[in-house]
């Protein structure tokens, strides 16, 4: 079998099976270039004793699944981008304003929530610690409430508050799944993979926002938060027991063969289904359905 379809050239895959045959070898006349791609698919990884080991095969495929399914997902949201403005041009007769210019931060948040209403998704990225908001936490509970899925990525230094980390931690308990960056960040909020608000200056959200439609800004900035949120380490620790919407999703992924079932038994919809199952291959790093299972029962989850 070949690694072709999955991104791996050929001459790397003959330098990878080299070292799958050939345990303790010296990368030695392999050129760095090949060995420097083979570390970034992780097919070689460096053993506690500094040298050269090729990944088990049955990790090295689910490594590149789980890349190829990043890519795929990426070049599918890059074709599909230019639907909505499609449509709402459509809708509206005419041409939509792609870039709209929100003054001040309650006019933006006021214009965030409206659009949260009818949303099914929301990402977000917060830079710099904040101030834990009443009216926000219960909106954030309601939304999840109502099957919002919410992704949510955070620099760690917002977590040296204690009532804002307890805050991250309660509503990511609930559903508001929370992965922690160490690098810098910019603010980003972005609903249903269609519209966008970044600050209108970085340093300062109080003078507001810009509220983006324009489709490859979009997809730019949907491709940087999945990139910043694969790099990002989760809130709670890996073997975290799963929350109650996560053993919900496993126990219907369990006993229900389609998803439209599932998702009229959680009372949402197969879009925001598919959205909860998407987040568990993440926190399980699984790359299908069927690997959903098997590691949550290596976990005791099911």
């Amino acid at each position: 079998m070949s690694l072709a379809d999955l991104g791996v050239s050929e001459s790397d895959e003959l330098v990878y099976r080299f070292f799958l045959r050939n345990p303790g070898s010296s990368a030695e006349g392999v050129a760095p270039a090949v060995v420097r791609r083979l570390l970034d698919l992780r097919l070689l990884e460096f053993n506690p004793d500094g040298n050269l080991t090729a990944t088990a095969p049955h990790t090295a495929m689910e490594r590149l699944i789980e890349r190829r399914l990043g890519e795929v997902g990426g070049e599918l949201r890059r074709v599909t981008a230019a639907m909505p403005a499609l449509l709402a041009e459509h809708a509206a007769g005419g041409p939509i304003e792609h870039v709209e210019r929100i003054e001040g931060m309650d006019q933006t948040q006021e214009r965030i929530w409206k659009m949260s209403e009818g949303a099914e998704e929301i990402l977000a990225m917060h830079p710099v610690r904040q101030n834990v908001v009443p009216a926000i936490r219960e909106r954030t509970l309601t939304d999840l409430r109502k099957g919002i899925r919410h992704r949510t990525i955070v620099h760690r230094s917002t977590l040296d508050d204690p009532d804002v980390a307890a805050y991250f931690l309660e509503i990511h308990r609930a559903g508001d799944r929370h992965r922690v960056v160490d690098e810098p960040i910019q603010r980003l909020v972005i609903m249903d993979r269609e519209t966008a608000f970044v600050p209108i200056r970085p340093d300062n959200p109080t003078y507001g926002a810009l509220m983006i439609r324009q489709p490859g800004i979009v997809v730019t900035l949907i491709d940087l938060f999945e990139q910043t949120w694969r790099r990002a380490t989760d809130l709670e620790p890996d073997d975290a027991d799963p929350t109650p919407l996560e053993r919900r999703v496993l126990e219907l992924l369990d006993r229900v063969g389609k998803d439209e079932v599932a998702a009229r038994a959680m009372g949402v919809s197969v879009r925001t289904f598919r959205g909860y199952v998407a987040d568990l291959m993440g926190r399980l790093c699984a790359a299908s359905r069927f690997q959903i299972g098997t590691r949550a029962k290596e976990r005791g989850w099911l």
